[in-house]
């Protein structure tokens, strides 16, 4: 497949990396206008902590407009600007896969031309220093049509690209359940250990049990408002497995803090409190996690 990756953040690197791979794959690089220098060359450690170097191949308008797949892995505050970029450059026939957190951060997408499909991931990686990517965290990908239509051939021969560059990978025609899963999963990790600046396993601190349950509630009600049906103590579960599976780990918001960058918080939290004001229904403390998050922010 002719591919282009957009971002060179530390999911856009970890996708680069294994997709250039399989030969077959012709993949190129589009980078966002907040890298001030982009060398020749980025630098990759594996998860047994082998780093390597590759070679970069930059994006262009001739690659674009022959690109079938682009992956979008920009952050969800970026997705309105990097989707008008595109305008006019894509074929109407190229696969748009959305590889950001959160949700709503893309609201028209009925009106794009090209199928649109979302990617999940609860693989672990960062970014050392610029055009260097860590993979932290071995997990799984979930692939999912959002919007137009693809025949199952295509969609057969993406899952397939994807899945052998970076397994484990699968496609699901429960895409909006699985965004709503990580979405609540997202709502509670990342913006506890962002504010208390500590790792994810430290949310398992009984001091955190009565946040987490207001939490959990509010997130509960607001989802059922959308068709979206979450048992309390399967959605707690989930929840502390993750925070148990990657305990050791720093979680984006936190990161993003740490490193003075505006946060997800609008399109995580604040995803919920826009859909509780639509419902009527009362958020207190996702709007009071928002404001402290919004308190650290730059």
């Amino acid at each position: 497949m002719n591919i282009v990756v957009i971002g060179q953040g530390a999911i856009g690197l970890l996708w680069y990396h294994h997709l250039t791979k399989a030969q077959k794959n012709s993949v190129s690089l589009s980078c966002s206008a907040s890298a001030s220098s982009v060398p020749k060359h980025y630098h990759f450690t594996d998860l047994n902590n082998h780093s390597e170097q590759g070679l970069l191949t930059l994006a262009n308008n001739t690659t674009l407009a022959n690109a079938d797949l682009i992956l979008l892995c920009v952050k969800s505050y970026q997705v309105k600007a990097a989707i008008a970029a595109l305008t006019n450059k894509i074929s109407t026939q190229a696969i748009i896969v959305f590889c950001h957190n959160g949700m709503g951060a893309y609201q028209d997408l009925a009106k794009l031309p090209q199928p649109c499909l979302a990617l999940l991931t609860t693989h672990g990686c960062k970014i050392t220093r610029p055009f260097h990517a860590q993979h932290t965290g071995l997990g799984h990908h979930d692939l999912g049509l959002i919007a137009g239509d693809i025949s199952p051939t295509i969609r057969d021969e993406l899952t397939a690209t994807l899945a052998q560059a970076l397994p484990t990978l699968s496609f699901t025609e429960a895409i909006k359940d699985k965004q709503w899963l990580k979405l609540a999963i997202n709502c509670v990790i990342n913006p506890i250990t962002a504010i208390e600046n500590i790792d994810n396993g430290q949310l398992l601190d009984d001091k955190f049990k009565s946040l987490i349950t207001k939490l959990i509630d509010e997130i509960i009600a607001v989802a059922a408002y959308e068709n979206i049906n979450f048992d309390f103590n399967e959605l707690k579960a989930s929840i502390l497995q993750v925070a148990t599976n990657t305990a050791k780990n720093c979680s984006s918001m936190r990161s993003d803090i740490l490193q003075q960058r505006k946060t997800e918080i609008d399109y995580i939290n604040g995803y919920i409190v826009n859909l509780a004001r639509k419902a009527g229904l009362g958020v207190p403390q996702n709007e009071k996690i928002i404001q402290q998050v919004r308190a650290l922010e730059v």
